[in-house]
């Protein structure tokens, strides 16, 4: 069924194509042209879909035809398609692996819609260009007329390409998808044999095929394992006993031996010992006499020739140790008359030197006491004068904030008439729309009362401006004053602190004179004490 209906998609697919190209053939090559494209790109996908439909007839016959039970997988993989064994195979190992499916087809549908477009827009093209040209190239309505006809039928046959396009791209999706359904069906009757009849070939069903074997034969080896332990053990214990007697036999033949062979080792030794001494002892003995001798003698010579020399060797020392002595005392004494005449000339100059400077630096010493006992008091009437001027600053602030204070109980007394002047300004104007209403009854015979009223108006708004006026006016002297009183607060709070700073900028320089003196006068007395000592 799904073979039928897919070759009737194909072939409806395929005449909707041919069609536009029989409509093509003798009006536009161009269409013409694209029509055929579109049919190759059909043909192309047609083409794959019935290789991927291959594939799965192949697997559908193989599943079809497989005996039950399955002796050997590889025989069986082998009657599939190429491009479907591998997939398989793991999928029967229990991998769940997705199965190659069309690659093209999915391109080429949407490349079957492009096509289609490019040939309308292609006709669309030639046919204004047509238009153009028919219009250009003649005057007359008439003329316009059947010059234009041709280009806009032909305009109705360059959508054709946009038809057949759709319509293969339509059919070739709609065959994609049923070859897609057959190849799911199949998968789902592979996956239902992987579960009964191909279950054996699965790594699963193979691991657990092992371990049950691997339990059933656990006894028999626990039985033979056991059974070796017992003959090994049993060999052990006649290995160590015949080990043991063949170590006792040896060590007992050992020791007899050994005994055999230091007896007459010794015995050896001893003779021969005894026969070496006796002929060394001869053969020495005259040697030893005249070696002696010779001894005796060169020792006497030699102590002779030696006392001889360390009394030539005394009387030398002996006379260079008195010339020596009487040198250095010569030259010791001429150093210490010559270390005298020079301590007496540095302790004149010195003493020189020191009256000098006592001298030079009275008159700076006694400036920079003078300097370093008029800064302190210099600073503390500067600091008395910046109390007493912060002092009249806090006076003059507090009566600018009772003036400040004055003001705004003015203001406050302002507004407080502004307030009732509003009111009664209200309450006039109540009563007089009142009286405006009561007098618009009577307009005709009070004519004098409604201008003593307009006057009324009139004069209540002339005070509200004045009082208005006025009140700007108080606001803004109150706005200078403050200006002034808070300019002339920085004024004097800045020239308070110039004063102060120049203050503490005379004292540290001072005390940078100062110590600058100190290291200078005790530089000074330190040269001195140095040549002194020198």
């Amino acid at each position: 069924m799904n073979k039928k209906l897919i070759a009737v998609v194909f072939a409806i697919g395929l005449g909707a194509i041919a069609w536009v190209g029989w409509g093509f053939a003798d009006s536009s090559w161009l269409a013409l042209a694209v029509t055929g494209v579109i049919a190759a790109v059909y043909l192309l996908g047609a083409y794959e879909l019935r290789q991927f439909r291959c594939a799965t007839a192949t697997l559908a016959g193989a599943l079809n035809a497989m005996t039950q039970p399955l002796t050997e997988l590889g025989a069986w993989l082998a009657l599939l398609h190429p491009s479907l064994q591998n997939p398989v195979r793991l999928r029967i190992e229990g991998e769940r692996v997705s199965m190659p499916g069309p690659t093209l087809t999915p391109y080429l549908v949407g490349l079957l819609v492009m096509l289609g477009m490019l040939g309308t827009f292609l006709g669309m093209v030639v046919t204004f260009k047509g238009a153009v040209f028919a219009l250009e190239g003649s005057a007359d309505l008439f003329a316009i007329r059947s010059a234009l006809a041709a280009p806009i039928k032909g305009l109705g046959l360059s959508f054709g390409t946009s038809v057949a396009g759709v319509a293969a791209s339509a059919m070739l999706g709609l065959m994609s998808a049923l070859s897609r359904r057959e190849r799911m069906e199949v998968l789902r009757q592979l996956d239902t044999c992987t579960a009964t009849v191909l279950r054996p070939f699965s790594l699963k069903h193979q691991q657990q095929e092992t371990l049950h074997e691997t339990f059933k034969a656990m006894p028999v080896i626990v039985d033979r394992l056991q059974t070796m332990i017992e003959g090994l053990e049993r060999r052990t214990q006649h290995l160590d006993q015949q080990l043991l007697s063949q170590q006792q036999q040896f060590h007992g033949d050992v020791r007899v031996a050994y005994t055999g062979l230091a007896q007459s080792v010794g015995q050896s030794l001893h003779e021969s010992l005894n026969a070496s001494a006796r002929a060394a002892s001869e053969n020495i003995q005259p040697l030893v006499v005249r070696a002696m001798a010779e001894i005796a003698d060169a020792t006497q010579a030699q102590l002779t020739e030696l006392s001889s020399r360390f009394e030539t060797s005394t009387r030398t020392v002996s006379d260079t140790w008195a010339a020596a002595l009487r040198a250095l005392r010569d030259e010791e004494a001429l150093r210490g008359a010559a270390a005298v005449q020079r301590l007496d000339q540095l302790q004149a100059a010195v003493a020189e030197h020191l009256t000098k400077l006592g001298a030079s630096l009275e008159i700076p010493l006694t400036r920079l006491l003078q300097t370093a006992h008029d800064v302190p008091q210099a600073a503390a009437g500067v600091i008395a004068e910046l109390r007493q001027e912060m002092h009249h600053l806090a006076v003059r602030n507090n009566a600018a904030l009772e003036e400040r204070a004055a003001l705004l109980s003015r203001i406050g007394t302002l507004l407080e008439t502004m307030d009732k002047a509003a009111r009664q300004f209200t309450d006039t104007l109540g009563v007089q729309t009142h009286q405006v209403a009561d007098v618009a009854t009577h307009v005709a015979s009070s004519a004098v009362e409604l201008t003593s009223l307009g006057e009324a108006f009139g004069h209540g708004v002339q005070l509200f401006n004045a009082s208005n006026e006025k009140l700007i006016g108080s606001l803004q002297r109150i706005e200078g004053t403050l200006g002034q009183s808070m300019a002339r607060s920085d004024e004097q709070l800045a020239y308070y602190v110039a004063q102060a700073r120049e203050v503490i900028d005379l004292s540290i320089t001072s005390q940078q004179g100062i110590m600058e003196d100190w290291r200078r006068l005790h530089g000074k007395q330190t040269v001195v004490t140095d040549g002194g000592s020198r």
